[in-house]
């Protein structure tokens, strides 16, 4: 009914309606009565319709929190590497992961360093009395799983976070989705940079090396592509103070040489030079610096420089007393001792026989990691190194970040920055 005929009741001079008409009326007003009542009794029923971010539910909204913090993780550890560049989309559905792509990242470990040890950082800070974070539920952990595509995924649980793309680098990243199921050497050429003779033939063998280059040798670029071609890893062959001889003769370290009572300006203005240079090394390794490693002080201003990076610190192990690779592991840096040179003496025979001991040492320790130079005699020996141990001759990105996550080995000169 409408309002002018709801105003016709019967006021003088109009007539009233009549009894068909007041009938229809009260069963109109009773059946809408009824349909409202219906409605009422049918919403104390049923749940209400929820909005679009409920439907998430605990679980979702924990996975939204988790991204977050992954995510943050994430760009605090890009800050080493101002080069790259990195994008994410958001889930496509609730419960998806996130997905990032990091672009420019020539020396991509390095990222996934940093980030492991944030990670594992949040994960013992919430076993801490009173410091438990809401994010984990009991017996939960974060952790980091490469996958054979070279992508890298960040977990919590079994619960899927995020996972991180680096275009490019597949082919290299991906065998880190191997654990070291049995006892490995690391091979490590130093002194690379001035000839590319040297760094063809290496490249060229059976089995993976890792280039340690002088930063400002001649053909140092050059031969950081052609490790980059070849998917073998790159450190910067690192100059420092070394002891002077018995008679008083001051071997030369060349040019760049860290010095034990350099200041820190000058001292992280040589380390970003270098690998600025270098852009694809993973970490370092002193050249010389029997001085410079035995000195504490020394060592831990250059470690604090290196917190927060990514990188990896091999300690060449110039004098047996060396404190490097302990204050390294004590500034939570991820670190490794050399175990064997394998070219003291320069005679094919003698090269191959190191090679067989660094193999022994391998198979004794579960690890070892032997350096040597690109000396024509040690490259004619790696040629015809017969291997018979069978030990895995690995990349030395492998075992870093073996070290990194804590995984197990026996009593070796290996050590995890955990």
């Amino acid at each position: 009914m409408n309002g002018h005929d709801s105003s016709r009741t019967g006021r003088p001079g109009r007539p009233g309606l009549r009894p068909s008409a007041r009938l229809g009326l009260a069963g109109l007003v009773w059946l809408t009565a009824c349909l409202l009542l219906g409605l009422v009794l049918q919403s104390r029923e049923q749940p209400p319709a929820l909005p679009m971010e409920i439907p998430l539910s605990d679980h979702g909204r924990l996975l939204q929190q988790r991204q977050q913090a992954f995510a943050a993780v994430l760009e605090r550890s890009l800050a080493a590497l101002p080069m790259a560049r990195l994008h994410c989309d958001p889930p496509r559905a609730p419960g998806e992961a996130a997905r990032c792509v990091v672009e420019g990242a020539d020396a991509p470990l390095r990222l996934a360093l940093g980030l492991e040890q944030r990670v594992q950082a949040w994960g013992r800070a919430s076993h801490e009395e009173g410091r438990r974070s809401p994010l984990l539920r009991p017996g939960e952990q974060p952790r980091l799983v490469w996958n054979d595509d070279g992508s890298l995924e960040a977990r919590v649980g079994e619960q899927l976070v995020q996972r991180i793309d680096f275009p490019g680098h597949e082919g290299q990243l991906g065998d880190l989705s191997r654990p070291l199921l049995g006892p490995s050497l690391v091979i490590v050429v130093d002194d690379m940079g001035r000839s590319m003779q040297a760094a063809e033939d290496l490249a060229a063998l059976p089995f993976p090396v890792t280039f340690s280059i002088w930063p400002h040798a001649p053909h140092a670029t050059d031969v950081e592509r052609l490790a980059r071609e070849q998917r073998l890893d790159v450190l910067v062959h690192l100059p420092m103070q070394p002891l002077p001889r018995s008679r008083g003769q001051q071997p030369d370290p060349g040019p760049h040489a860290l010095t034990e009572n350099m200041g820190t300006e000058e001292m992280r203005t040589i380390l970003d030079a270098a690998f600025q240079r270098l852009p694809s090394a993973i970490g370092f390794n002193n050249h010389m610096g029997s001085l410079f490693t035995g000195r504490l002080p020394a060592c831990r201003q250059l470690c604090s420089l290196l917190r927060g990076q990514g990188l990896f610190v091999l300690d060449s192990m110039t004098q047996k007393h060396s404190l490097l690779c302990a204050e390294a592991l004590t500034q939570g840096l991820v670190s490794a001792q050399r175990t064997v040179f394998l070219d003291n003496v320069r005679r094919v025979p003698d090269i191959v026989a190191a090679l067989d001991q660094a193999a022994r040492l391998a198979m004794q320790r579960g690890i070892a990691i032997a350096i040597c130079h690109p000396h024509e005699e040690t490259r004619a020996a790696l040629k015809v190194w017969q291997n018979r141990a069978g030990v895995a001759v690995i990349t030395l990105r492998r075992l870093v970040w073996h070290l990194a996550t804590g995984a197990s080995l026996p009593d070796t000169a290996m050590h995890s920055a955990r």
